[in-house]
């Protein structure tokens, strides 16, 4: 699938903040390794924007449209103060994105799931093990760098202590 390209205009169909050069720049300014195929970086990429859109209920704001694919771009965003415009994709996302890409490309699962019982407790001599009632819990990996990346978006921790108001 040829990625479509968010650029602040509300794209329709968009799948992508960044396009596969962008992507291969971002990598090879940072010696950061990508697949030489156009097609699997492509994967690469929309793997790594199911993973953004999945954190869409900790970005600030809201999204500009109701038409368009993907989060971004949001209105009411703020970072490090200064007003992000509801045309701009932030180059903090751009990176992100392609960050997200290059830990795919060496292996890791960026959305994983686990089924079946969870051990809560193991004991090895004379073996007992206790399993836990959850099944289906997601795993997710920790990723700092995409942590700290996306953390300027995101909503602040105590802005879940406060009611927001809309005036109608």
């Amino acid at each position: 699938m040829a990625l479509v390209i968010e650029d602040g205009t509300i794209v329709s169909g968009a799948n992508s903040y960044v396009a596969t050069i962008e992507a291969r720049s971002y990598a090879a300014s940072r010696s950061l390794s990508l697949p030489a195929d156009d097609a699997a970086l492509e994967a690469l990429l929309l793997n790594a924007i199911d993973y953004l859109e999945s954190k869409r209920q900790l970005y600030q704001g809201s999204k500009v449209s109701e038409t368009q694919a993907l989060q971004w771009p949001r209105t009411d965003v703020f970072v490090d103060g200064i007003y992000i415009a509801a045309t701009v994709i932030p180059d903090l996302l751009k990176s992100a994105q392609i960050r997200l890409a290059t830990i795919a490309y060496s292996g890791v699962d960026l959305m994983p799931t686990r089924s079946g019982p969870i051990v809560k407790k193991e004991k090895v001599g004379p073996i007992e093990t206790e399993y836990s009632e959850t099944v289906g819990t997601t795993i997710e990996p920790s990723m700092t760098v995409i942590d700290y990346l996306l953390a300027p978006l995101l909503k602040s921790k105590m802005s879940q202590f406060f009611l927001k108001t809309v005036r109608v």
